[in-house]
């Protein structure tokens, strides 16, 4: 029976909850914001599915990629938050008949997943959203397809991914999957304090929101809400993200990177797209495709879009998704220990975000009026 002792042996997949026959686990939700299984000893038959299932105690192998990509749709690349591949690959599966399972963010500013099987619905899906999203019944109902003979696209966190193909076990001929260079999965419930607290300042509700609003800039992006464009290094929700303060505590001891993938298809930002793709670097945004199975290959040369090979390495450079795990910052138990009882939310996350040397900070901002003035003249 699962016993979280150690919550960084933990990722939140709900594969155990899922397997459980007996019904006896669930998914409850800690002081950090988080959500850990739970397991009623009493309802427990002793099977032992929840441990078989689980990745952090079975995770997959380390292998190499058959191919690596650099590639952008032009059909998509606009409204997405690097080279518009999920959604080309997303849009092919739905015009064969199948279902896509990606992340969207809810009428209620909460991230989880959910269900596409028309091309409209896609559009919720796209995008980054830094906060680990429910899974409500996904592993259940991506099963049930697949049962159907369905096609299914199912697209998450490497863990996701892993848990998802433990739980199907041989149950996977029509499953293709996507997980991504993943630096870590913030808390879900810090992100809904956070819009809270940020619909109570400005005094309304927040309608609109993108965590990687690129109209400015693809390298330099924004955390917008409705007509507010923060550069993600000033706002204290992302700053603390990329600063690795709000991670679930697995995600220092993530098992998923170095190679060991689960998925078809892995994708990530090409930071390096000036030296491994020239022909893409123009700020608009491109990706990086690590192609990990033959079932990725053919999902992705299935699709109409501008591709290129690159070596691994130039693939790698800058996606901290694919090293080592970082470490916990030193102040991540206090900054969680202060968040129920901050009366100032905003400010309270602040104070804890490190602030870039003085140069760098004014560099940020010249670079910032030269880019609007240049969107001017353009206009």
């Amino acid at each position: 029976m699962i016993r979280i002792s150690d919550k960084s042996l933990c990722c939140g997949c709900t594969a155990c909850a899922t397997a459980c026959p007996a019904q006896c686990i669930v998914m409850r939700r800690d002081r950090e914001g988080f959500d850990y299984p739970v397991a009623n000893p009493d309802l427990c038959v002793g099977c032992g599915m929840c441990e078989k299932v689980c990745p952090m105690l079975n995770p997959p192998a380390a292998s190499a990629s058959v191919e690596v990509l650099a590639a952008r749709s032009e059909e998509h690349v606009a409204g997405s938050s690097s080279g518009g591949v999920f959604p080309a690959l997303a849009k092919s599966v739905i015009v064969d008949g199948g279902v896509v399972f990606g992340a969207v963010i809810e009428s209620d500013h909460k991230v989880a997943h959910a269900e596409a099987s028309e091309l409209s619905e896609i559009e919720a899906m796209r995008g980054s959203k830094y906060a680990q999203s429910d899974l409500y019944s996904a592993f259940e109902d991506v099963n049930q397809y697949l049962t159907d003979g369905k096609k299914v696209l199912f697209t998450g966190t490497p863990c996701q991914v892993a848990g998802l193909n433990n739980y199907l076990g041989s149950n996977t001929e029509g499953l293709m999957t996507i997980d991504f260079a993943c630096h870590g999965v913030p808390s879900p419930g810090l992100w809904e304090k956070y819009v809270k607290a940020l619909e109570a300042r400005s005094g309304g509700r927040i309608r609109s929101l993108s965590f990687r609003d690129k109209s400015r800039s693809w390298r330099h992006y924004c955390f917008r809400h409705d007509d507010v464009s923060v550069e993600y290094v000033d706002d204290p929700y992302m700053a603390l993200f990329v600063q690795d303060m709000s991670l679930r505590p697995s995600c220092y001891k993530c098992p998923f990177r170095a190679g060991r993938k689960a998925s078809d298809l892995t994708l990530a930002d090409l930071w390096s797209v000036a030296e491994a793709a020239p022909a893409f670097n123009d700020d608009r945004g491109a990706s990086a495709v690590f192609v990990n199975t033959a079932k990725g290959k053919d999902l992705v040369h299935s699709v109409s879009m501008q591709s290129v090979a690159v070596s691994a390495e130039a693939a790698m450079r800058d996606n901290g998704g694919y090293s080592d795990p970082d470490a916990i910052p030193e102040r991540r138990e206090e900054f969680f220990k202060g968040v129920h009882g901050a009366s100032d939310l905003i400010a309270y996350m602040k104070g804890f975000v490190v602030r870039r040397p003085l140069h760098q900070r004014i560099y940020r901002k010249v670079r910032r009026l030269l880019s609007d003035m240049k969107k001017r003249i353009v206009r």
